[in-house]
C-alpha cells in the first residue's frame, strides 16, 4: 500500500513539474533596448532575432527596439546589413542594449542561414504556441501567456499597476469596444490577445491606468 502511495505522489510531482515547465515556455516578457555603432550613433532598420529566429521587429530611427520574448529564450541578436550581426546572452533582463564595434566583415543573409539563422518570421511567431482552442477558458490563456497577472475567479489583477483611484483591475477592449467582462469569450473565438501597460496603455487615458487587455475575435 505504501509503495502505491509513493508511486502516486511521484507521478503527481512529475506531472506538475512538466505542466509548470510547459507554462513557463509559453509565457513571454517584454524586452527593449538601444542599438548603436562604435561612435554611439543609433543603428536603424536592424533586424531583431531571438534564438536565431527572425522576429519581424526592427530598430527604429533612434536605434530602439521592443518586443515580447519567451521567458526561456537564450539569445537575442541584432542583424544590420551595414554592421553585421551581434548576439547577447539573454538572462531575463528587461533591457538589452547593443553596441556594435567598428565595421568589419559583414556576413550575408545566405551565410547566416547556413549558420542556422532563420529569416522566416513565422517560425518565431509560432514558437512555443498552443492553439487557443486547446484551452478550457480565456483565463487559462491569460495565466499562461502573461506574467505578472493574478486571477481570482473571473477577476483579473495586473500586479504592480494601480490606477489613481486605487483600481487594480484592467480595462477590456474587444474588437474596439469596451466591455465589463471577458468571461463569456470562447477560446475558439479568439484571434489575438495582448496586454498593454504603462506608456502603451496611455492612449486609453485614465481608464487604462491599470492595464488594458486588447482582444480581437475571429
Amino acid at each position: 500500500m505504501k509503495g502505491k502511495i509513493l508511486i502516486f505522489i511521484l507521478f503527481t510531482f512529475l506531472s506538475n513539474s512538466v505542466a509548470i515547465a510547459q507554462n513557463d515556455n509559453l509565457k513571454t516578457v517584454k524586452v527593449k533596448g538601444l542599438v548603436t555603432n562604435a561612435q554611439g550613433v543609433p543603428i536603424k532598420k536592424g533586424d531583431v532575432f531571438v534564438d536565431s529566429l527572425k522576429t519581424g521587429v526592427r530598430t527604429n530611427k533612434r536605434g530602439e527596439y521592443k518586443l515580447r520574448v519567451p521567458v526561456k529564450s537564450n539569445f537575442i541578436s541584432i542583424y544590420s546589413e551595414e554592421y553585421g550581426i551581434q548576439t547577447m546572452v539573454y538572462n531575463g533582463e528587461g533591457i538589452v542594449n547593443f553596441a556594435f564595434p567598428e565595421k568589419g566583415e559583414v556576413k550575408t543573409k545566405n551565410e547566416l542561414s547556413k549558420l542556422g539563422y532563420i529569416f522566416d518570421v513565422e517560425a518565431f511567431r509560432n514558437m512555443g504556441k498552443k492553439s487557443f482552442s486547446e484551452y478550457t477558458d480565456i483565463f487559462q490563456i491569460i495565466r499562461e501567456k502573461f506574467s505578472g497577472v493574478r486571477i481570482e475567479g473571473n477577476t483579473i489583477y495586473v500586479r504592480g499597476i494601480i490606477s489613481l483611484d486605487g483600481n487594480q483591475t484592467p480595462l477590456f477592449v474587444v474588437d474596439g469596444n469596451y466591455v465589463n467582462s471577458i468571461a463569456n469569450i470562447n477560446p475558439d473565438e479568439l484571434k489575438s490577445i495582448d496586454l498593454l501597460k504603462g506608456e502603451e496603455a496611455s492612449i486609453y487615458g485614465a481608464r487604462g491606468a491599470a492595464g488594458v487587455f486588447v482582444i480581437s475575435l475571429k
